[in-house]
């Protein structure tokens, strides 16, 4: 079996270019057919591409640096951070939504890092940390944005069963039970779907990337349902973090629904 993609990395850079055909073939359909893309297109692909280089760079530092567990934990936080201010700018009329995301964020993608870890499904290496890292805190991201979401439509939609409920002496917690059950099942629904299509409809990205690097198939396969186990159970952690941590944010002292509901 052939060992990875077959050409280095400055011949990478020809290729690369030569398949920007591309990207000039998707400009010039969008402006024939005045589809509008072409402009966002563009900048997305180049801001995207940038982000892209600077994280090589910084992976090529990295793995070469004898101290590398130093600056790893800087990134893991900044993971952490920046997922959380962006879940946060999602619930925008939620106040101080970061309360809810950073904290949920950060459980949902450690605790799965940390059973990873100790299960040796990930070696303590940067090249497995970081990728790890990135997709364990990009999914909880994503997941805890869906459920806050949706808990805020739920308490939006059905306020007046919600004051009911309080009236007749429920709590908060008893009050959103329902509600947040719904939400953490909604925010986990893509992932479930994705699941059930693995290796059918589409061949997911780790064991791809795998398989062009040269490794098994069955061994890629392997390491793909680790990934998902992964990304559910952050998921799941990160979703019944949202619903609990919503609480305090939904109800005010006096266990009354807030004025920003």
């Amino acid at each position: 079996m052939s060992e990875g993609i077959p050409y280095t990395w400055d011949e990478g850079l020809i290729i690369l270019a030569s398949v920007m055909v591309l990207l000039v073939l998707v400009i010039l359909i969008s402006i024939w057919r005045k589809i509008g893309i072409a402009k966002e297109y563009t900048y997305a692909m180049i801001k995207g591409g940038s982000q892209l280089a600077f994280t090589a760079l910084l992976l090529n530092f990295l793995f070469d640096f004898e101290y590398w567990y130093l600056p790893i934990w800087i990134l893991i936080g900044a993971m952490a951070i920046i997922g959380g201010y962006t879940s946060a700018r999602r619930a925008s009329r939620m106040p101080n939504a970061h309360r809810i995301t950073t904290p949920s964020i950060m459980a949902g993608g450690s605790l799965v890092l940390v059973v990873l870890a100790l299960t040796r499904a990930m070696p303590l290496r940067p090249q497995f940390i970081i990728p790890l890292a990135g997709m364990a805190f990009g999914n909880s991201m994503t997941i805890c944005s869906l459920a806050l979401n949706r808990l805020i439509r739920e308490f939006e939609t059905n306020r007046p069963a919600l004051e009911t409920m309080l009236s007749l002496g429920a709590g908060p917690k008893d009050a959103m039970e329902q509600y947040a059950r719904m939400s953490v099942k909604a925010a986990l629904i893509p992932n479930i779907d994705s699941l059930k299509t693995l290796g059918i409809i589409f061949i997911p990205g780790a064991m791809a990337g795998l398989l062009i690097a040269g490794t098994n198939p069955i061994l890629a396969a392997e390491y793909q349902i680790i990934v998902y186990l992964m990304i559910v159970g952050g998921g799941v952690i990160t979703s019944l973090m949202v619903v609990t941590l919503a609480r305090k944010l939904l109800f005010t002292r006096s266990m009354q629904l807030s004025d920003w509901v």
